[in-house]
């Protein structure tokens, strides 16, 4: 397989990985250069699956099984149910002998997001295609570039030769020069439609499914939802929901039954969370608020968690779970062709997290539960934050995973945390044995 020997610039102070602060004394992982080049090689690898988790509320998970496996009409697929998480459906990735990727004579340049989209099983739609070979007509075959160092003008003809291109697959041409560049510049619809790529990871548009039958969602993400728990009658709060593909899991495994609030500050989010909400046919309640602000400091015992329903400021101890997946610096996506993150950037998260969890221990209610996720993989972020919270908020207690939710690899040394506590909280990297997916790291608490 081809891919990039590493996903960061040259510049990239890879150190800022391994790097907490607590209390203003920086302190470090004692990582080896073999495990930080192991970890950066699987960041630029694609993952060996593809994860679906079925709506639970009006679909059969067998069904929508057989859907995909007629959807996708192949034998050398394997398609499966998760072995423990039951509405979640597995498609494994094609050996990639079994596919054709001798590369063709025309090309196509496309951008490094559209890259790793492609990689991931998407087709390439119209905005990601930055060069197209003059000649190349429809349904031609083609073979796809990335344009990894971004030195690639919109609408190039030629051979591109001007900085590094990574052959990901071949592809067949759905959209000519002329409809890219000329015509209409915010044309939408697939340009190039796959048929082999370098991940051997299958072509599946979750679009040809039945809306709300399921959804593309990354493991790490369903068990962060399993591992909050919720309950039928329950008031539970997703302070930063959107897209709302772990909001519609929450409400599933609620029954639909009891208070489920949905936060995000912009507004197309709050959007893209009803348009979820509608096509799940999930209940909850979606309001657009910066869940830095969004704590009434009224100390009062007697009100009603009906309230919750007129949206925030919300009084504290309001809700039995809470969900904080925060704002981070994403760094656990895969693959990577590129990452320009500064280290000014990245130091930027952990304030905001560190807000956003004070809030959410004031909001919850004792005996409740919270859930801290980020889907990068930095210690600052992650287990600096566990690390500060415990010491801060004396009430709360990091919480034991369930044997069978316990999928991920422990924590980074590095904090004050203790060899306990690391085992208690779950990296999904390139250490984990149960689950190859993106980058993601996750903590249970719960209040005393």
């Amino acid at each position: 397989m081809e891919y990039p020997n590493t996903p960061f610039k040259s510049d990239f102070n890879t150190e800022i990985l391994t790097k907490t602060h607590c209390d203003d004394a920086c302190q470090e992982v004692d990582s080896n250069s073999d495990e930080l080049e192991g970890l950066l090689k699987w960041l630029c690898s694609t993952p060996n699956i593809t994860s679906l988790r079925v709506n639970t509320l009006t679909n059969d998970v067998e069904d929508v099984l057989n859907l995909i496996k007629a959807y996708l009409n192949d034998n050398n697929i394997k398609v499966e149910i998760h072995p423990i998480l039951k509405e979640v459906i597995i498609i494994h990735n094609i050996p990639i002998e079994r596919l054709d990727l001798n590369k063709e004579k025309q090309e196509v340049i496309i951008d490094v997001h559209c890259g790793a989209s492609v990689l991931r099983g998407a087709h390439i739609f119209a905005p990601g295609v930055i060069g197209m070979q003059k000649g190349a007509q429809l349904n031609d075959k083609v073979s796809v570039y990335v344009d990894v160092n971004k030195k690639c003008k919109k609408g190039f003809c030629d051979i591109f030769n001007l900085g590094r291109k990574v052959f990901v697959g071949n592809g067949v041409v759905k959209m000519t020069r002329k409809e890219l560049f000329c015509d209409n510049n915010s044309l939408k619809g697939i340009a190039i439609e796959m048929l082999a790529t370098i991940s051997g990871c299958p072509t599946l548009n979750i679009n040809n499914l039945p809306t709300g039958s399921c959804i593309l969602q990354n493991l790490p993400s369903i068990i962060c939802v399993y591992l909050l728990a919720p309950k039928p009658n329950e008031v539970i709060l997703d302070m930063c929901a959107a897209p709302g593909h772990k909001t519609t899991h929450i409400a599933a495994l609620m029954e639909n039954k009891g208070i489920l609030v949905a936060l995000d500050k912009i507004q197309p989010k709050i959007n893209k969370l009803e348009r979820i909400r509608d096509e799940f046919k999930a209940n909850f309640k979606a309001f657009r608020a910066d869940s830095t602000k969004i704590l009434l400091k009224i100390e009062n015992n007697m009100h009603s968690s009906n309230n919750v329903l007129n949206g925030p400021p919300f009084l504290m101890e309001s809700f039995d779970r809470i969900l904080l997946d925060a704002p981070c610096s994403a760094l656990g996506k895969r693959p990577q062709f590129l990452n320009d993150s500064t280290e000014k950037i990245i130091r930027s998260f952990v304030p905001l997290q560190r807000k956003l969890f004070e809030n959410a221990v004031a909001l919850l209610k004792p005996h409740g539960t919270l859930v801290y996720s980020t889907c990068t993989i930095t210690l600052g972020e992650n287990e600096g934050v566990v690390a500060w919270a415990l010491k801060k908020f004396k009430n709360l207690k990091l919480i034991e995973p369930p044997s069978e939710l316990k999928l991920g690899s422990k924590g980074w040394k590095g904090t004050d945390l203790s060899d306990k506590h690391l085992s208690y909280v779950q990296r999904f990297d390139h250490l984990s044995v149960d689950v190859d997916s993106v980058g993601f790291f996750v903590a249970c608490f719960n209040k005393s």
